[in-house]
């Protein structure tokens, strides 16, 4: 298997103190609902020279037809091999084909998929994860970083088989208000699949919420962070970043300064863009809608529901009144403070 351990710790020059080592997870997997800020946090990261990211969704890890089900005895060994080579290896979606096959070799690709083949009979968690790595750490090898960054949205509903195959792996949980995460995602479908309405698409957040929500609990809450992206983009670099760079071992980087700067605002982020073409009262009958979807969350105790109902309550207060940002939750669903 691709060896994972850290290289050697950042040089630094010999006129500035040196400061405690820290040290980046191998695998750092980032996800939340679609359309709620999973990629633009990945790049984020990803500008810290120690960690690469992956540039699309590998998803054969998360998918039910993917690890989970394999794993579970619902999917056979034959079964996942042939979508493999198939959809995940080259697949066409969304006006234009995907797939492993833009950054991972064929050469690398059958060799990793024959030692699967081979191997998965006598230790399937051990194939599973010996491929993941054959596949994925390619991009870590070339970008001479310590740590990978996968951006699979379901990789949190899919916690309980990753938490197996990955010891080593942290987890950070995406989240954005479930009104603009749905009219986001209502419009991406375009009519043609469901969500194809505002009501649809609050349904559509509110199950994945509850998807992932299950799935976190079979998370250690030392792996574990929850981060709103509403609440992220007004922290600011300074404040916003350090509890990310904290839980993912890494020291602030100027890299990351600039893309926060340059790409994450709250208009960058379209905050209150499920607001857009909706006229009053329709917009009433939304927000109530979301109310009652939070509510729900809580007496249920959802772990993302304060970070929810915190965007909520700003957006509905007057400016001169709005509550001070609150953008992480810890693994243990307590708030992270930001100096």
């Amino acid at each position: 298997m691709t060896d994972t351990r850290a290289t050697q710790p950042e040089r630094r020059s010999r006129d500035k103190p040196a400061l405690a080592v820290r040290q980046p997870p191998p695998i750092v997997f980032v996800g939340g609902t679609g359309r709620s800020g999973t990629h633009v946090l990945a790049k984020l990261l990803t500008r810290h020279p120690r960690l690469a990211m992956f540039p699309i969704e590998a998803r054969f890890h998360v998918e039910e037809r993917g690890f989970p089900g394999l794993l579970a005895g619902r999917v056979s060994k034959q079964q996942f091999v042939r979508r493999l080579r198939g959809f995940w290896w080259k697949g066409f979606q969304t006006r234009r084909m995907r797939g492993l096959y833009r950054f991972v070799s064929e050469q690398r690709f059958e060799r990793a998929v024959a030692a699967f083949e081979v191997n998965f009979d006598a230790d399937p968690e051990g194939a599973c994860r010996q491929l993941f790595y054959e596949l994925l750490w390619v991009r870590a090898e070339n970008a001479g970083a310590e740590g990978l960054v996968e951006q699979s949205c379901d990789t949190i509903a899919q916690a309980p088989t990753l938490v197996r195959l990955f010891p080593e792996a942290k987890f950070i949980h995406v989240v954005r208000d479930g009104r603009d995460a749905s009219a986001s995602r209502v419009a991406q479908t375009k009519g043609l699949i469901k969500p194809r309405t505002r009501r649809q698409g609050l349904e559509w957040w509110e199950e994945r919420i509850r998807r992932i929500d299950a799935g976190a609990r079979a998370i250690p809450p030392e792996r574990l962070l929850t981060v709103s992206l509403d609440e992220l983009v007004l922290l600011g670099f300074r404040r916003g970043l350090r509890p990310i760079c904290g839980f993912t071992g890494v020291y602030g980087h100027k890299k990351m300064k600039r893309f926060f700067n340059r790409r994450m605002s709250a208009e960058l982020a379209h905050s209150d863009r499920w607001r857009a073409g909706v006229g009053d009262r329709r917009a009433a009958k939304l927000e109530r809608l979301y109310e009652g979807i939070l509510d729900r969350f809580e007496a249920d105790g959802v772990r993302c529901a304060p970070l929810l109902r915190r965007t909520l309550e700003r957006s509905q207060a007057p400016k001169a009144n709005r509550p001070r940002p609150v953008a992480f939750l810890a693994g243990d669903e307590t708030p992270v403070g930001v100096r």
